[in-house]
């Protein structure tokens, strides 16, 4: 006959170590409270706190920097380890345990114009997974506390603990009502018409005027618009020219409410990605949702 017998453990708060694997990961005490997103002065607390209860420093402190000691450097795959052991098994649990659901996290106009459209065949194909969107002018960085999975556009698909799957890369077209179009036959006519700004994306008209063969341009004022939607609707209205990535106005260039008048081969500098968390790779709503989107894009 077995017995269980009861293990009285004395372990450090968890806090403290998720303060110590961050610091000890990425070696600094500033970056540990970015990606944890508190202050550093909590994180030298945490830390301390933690090599009280040991009863020895963790780290070398030293100008500008830290360092893992001798200590530190035999605690940090001890910690790390389980912490991602708690990490993967609570994600399963919660995966396992949970209706399956899935939200986006999505540009406005790239939902409006693009995702939202085609939703339906992904309905069709998983009706098991309830989808949600997570639409915002504002984000244009992956935030996993809001979202499962972004769709987005990054020229830096390089941040920690993230997994990023190329979906396209895109040309920056220049497109305008058709009326303004019949106006335009060579470079030199794009000096008659304002170019439409989006925010965040302000030197885009610049390079592709620059792309085909147009220079010296003056520029009329125009309203700066915040999201991409905003500036495609005042284009079809005739208020002027928008340089847009060339999958956000297709439909509209079929059906002739936009026109390209001028070809340029162009492409933005990034890439749009499909980006979650590593840990959360597995699990079968992300997985299936890559695999849709992947054949759509």
């Amino acid at each position: 006959m077995w017995v269980m017998s009861m293990v009285r453990r004395t372990l450090p708060p968890l806090t403290t170590l998720r303060a110590f694997e961050a610091a000890a990961r990425l070696v600094s005490f500033k970056a540990a409270a970015e990606e944890l997103r508190v202050t550093q002065s909590a994180i030298s607390h945490q830390v301390a706190s933690l090599e009280r209860s040991l009863g020895t420093p963790l780290f070398l402190r030293l100008p500008g920097r830290v360092e893992l000691n001798e200590a530190g450097v035999i605690y940090f795959p001890v910690v790390q380890d389980a912490l991602d052991k708690i990490a993967f098994t609570t994600d399963l649990i919660r995966q396992n345990n949970a209706p399956t659901s899935l939200t986006v996290q999505v540009y406005v106009t790239v939902a409006v114009r693009w995702l939202i459209p085609r939703l339906q065949t992904f309905k069709e194909k998983f009706p098991e997974i309830a989808m949600n969107l997570d639409a915002s002018l504002l984000d244009w960085e992956f935030n996993p506390d809001r979202a499962d999975v972004g769709f987005i556009y990054t020229r830096a698909p390089n941040r920690p603990n993230l997994t990023y799957t190329l979906l396209r890369r895109e040309r920056l077209v220049g497109v305008c009502s058709p009326a303004i179009a019949k106006s335009i036959t060579g470079p030199d006519d794009l000096r008659h018409f304002s170019f439409l700004s989006v925010s965040g994306n302000t030197e885009d008209a610049a390079s592709w005027a620059a792309s085909v063969g147009a220079s010296g341009l003056s520029q009329k004022s125009s309203p700066l618009f915040d999201s991409n939607l905003l500036a495609i609707e005042a284009a079809a209205n005739g208020q002027g020219i928008v340089i847009v990535p060339e999958f956000l106005v297709e439909g509209d260039v079929a059906n002739g409410t936009l026109v390209a008048p001028l070809a340029s081969d162009l492409m933005q500098p990034g890439g749009w990605y499909l980006v979650h968390l590593e840990r959360r790779g597995g699990e079968k709503a992300i997985r299936k949702f890559l695999q849709w989107i992947q054949g759509q894009a």
